[in-house]
């Protein structure tokens, strides 16, 4: 994986924050927490999966995996100008193999893909909701959560380092 090009995500990202507000808090053992629950998803993705990352805003998990796992066919979705903004910078700055749309979640395209991502965007039972319409049967959409959150059962789950973990839930 290329660490040079997460740190030059993390110096946009700092950058960035002075204008906009894109994350609670740009300290490294913050950022350095978002980019490795991030990065907890992707040995789990299979190789050249549809992705979407639903409420991107700094781009976590989307980035992190983008970095890492170019062979995904990953969509970046985020509704705020100043956010889509921010990630269509970044993906051009470290040309990432990725897009951004800048659109509302509840706006879900006809065609669903493998992996609905959201982190941080609702609870966990409005943020099934949200993303069941972007995932094609068969998919599997996954929340990041806290490790006491509030969530029907998962298939399975990812445990995080943070403490947290990522839900899966078939559709």
């Amino acid at each position: 994986m290329n660490r040079d090009r997460l740190a030059r995500y993390l110096d946009e990202l700092r950058s960035w924050a002075r204008r906009t507000n894109l994350v609670g808090s740009t300290e490294d053992p913050a950022l350095s927490r978002h980019v490795e629950d991030s990065l907890a998803a992707a040995p789990h993705l299979p190789e050249g999966a549809r992705v979407a990352d639903l409420g991107s805003g700094a781009g976590f998990p989307g980035i992190p995996l983008a970095v890492a796992r170019p062979d995904l066919q990953l969509l970046l979705v985020e509704i705020r100008e100043r956010r889509a903004h921010f990630l269509r910078h970044v993906v051009r700055t470290l040309d990432l193999p990725c897009e951004v749309g800048r659109q509302r979640i509840e706006d879900a395209p006809d065609r669903g893909f493998d992996f609905a991502l959201l982190r941080a965007v609702a609870p966990p039972e409005a943020s099934l909701k949200l993303a069941e319409p972007w995932v094609e049967p068969g998919g599997e959409i996954w929340l990041w959560a806290g490790p006491r959150a509030d969530a029907p059962e998962p298939k399975a789950f990812i445990p995080l380092d943070s403490g947290g973990r990522i839900l899966r839930f078939a559709r």
